[in-house]
């Protein structure tokens, strides 16, 4: 994924203290160049709490959840939590991203996710703009097989299906932009799961190339 795209985004084991393990993800890898222990990859997440040594010469980009600020750290040990954002390397760059939309899968807990706070009743349906790339990170995200939008009173007639590619889904060039200020529901099927996941939401007018979604939850 190129770091320029997430930067435009709108943006979903390792060892971590008992005090914060019932902390989410703190944290997503947008780029690593180099070896970290625990060992990094592209798209994965950072335990809340949990040090992540750098060897010399290793730079690592990350997007701090609680803050919306792209980090990008060379050398050193770098820790997040929903708190602090802490290194004893060199801060090669910062700037503000936009924030990661995080769903929770959890039957018993669903709603909207922010803050690490779980937001229940009717006006947790999150308002989400309709870019044209949706990355999903987070629980499961890369057993993603297909995507589609629908309008939420017509579940059954896709307004489009998107192209997969990885962790992205992406609408097929030359369909149609969906109109702001609608419901709709993505639909997300899964290579582990035997039923969909459905995610309501209202569309705002695009913010950019790409949409962050974090999973949470089973």
């Amino acid at each position: 994924m190129r770091f320029a795209a997430v930067v435009a985004s709108a943006f979903l084991c390792f060892w971590t203290p008992v005090a914060v393990a019932e902390e989410p993800p703190a944290a997503l890898v947008m780029a690593v160049s180099g070896g970290t222990t625990p060992a990094m990859s592209e798209m994965s997440e950072i335990p809340s709490g949990t040090p992540v040594r750098l060897a010399p010469g290793t730079e690592l980009t990350v997007l701090d959840y609680a803050r919306c600020k792209m980090v990008t750290v060379s050398g050193g040990t770098l820790s997040v939590t929903r708190f602090d954002f802490t290194t004893d390397g060199k801060i090669v760059a910062q700037m503000d991203a936009p924030c990661p939309r995080i769903h929770q899968l959890n039957a018993n807990a669903g709603g909207a996710v922010a803050g690490g706070l779980v937001v229940r009743g009717v006006a947790s349906v999150p308002r989400w703009p309709l870019n044209r790339e949706i990355v999903l990170a987070g629980t499961g995200a890369d057993k993603l097989k297909a995507a589609a939008i629908y309008a939420e009173d017509r579940p059954n007639a896709p307004l489009v299906r998107l192209d997969i590619s990885g962790h992205q889904a992406r609408f097929p060039a030359g369909a149609a932009s969906l109109a702001a200020n609608q419901r709709y529901v993505l639909r997300l099927t899964m290579a582990d799961r035997d039923e969909p996941i459905d995610i309501s939401f209202i569309g705002t007018a695009p913010s950019g190339p790409s949409l962050l979604v974090v999973l949470r939850g089973q």
